[in-house]
């Protein structure tokens, strides 16, 4: 599972923090909504449960790697801020991205770790 951080926002570390276990659990949910997923899953799970964080440069960059995630099958949580700390309402975070290693980097290799 990879986590693209919205750099734009300037969160701090605690709100990057939330924000990614937010986008953990909903990406997580999104998975086990299909049968592959709860099987990508169960995988997932025994072999440690791999997270990585990466920054995205922008909004725009999050959405259009979330449209070329799902558009190779891969399951995908954008996360909207409530905005009652640090960003405005409805700011978009986060975005996990999960599935094989090999579909996942097509999506986000090009991207820094955080």
């Amino acid at each position: 599972m990879i986590f693209v951080v919205n750099m734009d926002l300037k969160m701090g570390v605690g709100k990057v923090a939330a924000q990614v276990g937010h986008a953990t659990l909903g990406t997580y949910e999104k998975a086990l909504e299909y049968p592959d997923g709860e099987e990508a899953v169960l995988l997932w799970e025994h072999y440690g449960a791999r997270k990585i964080v990466v920054k995205g440069k922008d909004t725009e960059q999050l959405v259009e790697l979330q449209k070329k995630a799902r558009s190779i099958g891969l399951w995908t949580c954008l996360i909207q801020d409530a905005g009652h700390t640090q960003v405005k309402p409805g700011s978009r975070t986060v975005l996990g991205v999960f599935g094989e290693v090999s579909e996942v980097d097509q999506v986000t290799s090009g991207l820094k770790l955080l």
